[in-house]
């Protein structure tokens, strides 16, 4: 039975669903790392399929103004079955509850569709995101 819950993840339950979605070839992440993250972010959504967390979904916020959607993953066997717009449906609705007034997310390459189908938009030219090197 698929289950949505707004807590925290366990470490070893986060890592292995983040290795699924290959960005460790990009991303260097250690327990320590994964912990940090668990501690300082601000809302969670975990999906779990018989107590295995099969997806996620958090913000990181000042709770007030701003607010960052992040890690939007699902195992690949659950993927097309709606619970990654589940999941985007519940961290949209908690920003509004809160009354975020920008709400930002990175798509994977990709993904646009899936987040523009979902409620977002892309940003003009005129004001893209940027990252740091």
């Amino acid at each position: 039975m698929i289950d949505y819950r707004c807590t925290k993840p366990t470490i070893q339950a986060y890592k292995d669903l983040f290795e699924s979605t290959g960005w460790t070839s990009t991303v260097t992440i250690t327990d320590d790392n994964i912990q940090d993250v668990i501690k300082n972010t601000w809302y969670w959504v975990c999906v779990y399929d018989n107590e295995n967390l099969i997806g996620i979904g958090r913000i990181i916020s000042d709770g007030a103004l701003y607010g960052l959607i992040c890690d939007i993953i699902v195992l690949p066997t659950y993927q097309n079955q709606g619970i990654g717009s589940a999941i985007i449906k519940m961290l949209k609705s908690e920003c509004a509850e809160r009354k975020l007034q920008r709400v930002w997310l990175f798509a994977a390459s990709g993904k646009s569709d899936f987040y523009i189908k979902n409620g977002f938009e892309i940003r003009s030219i005129d004001a893209p995101g940027m990252q740091m090197k």
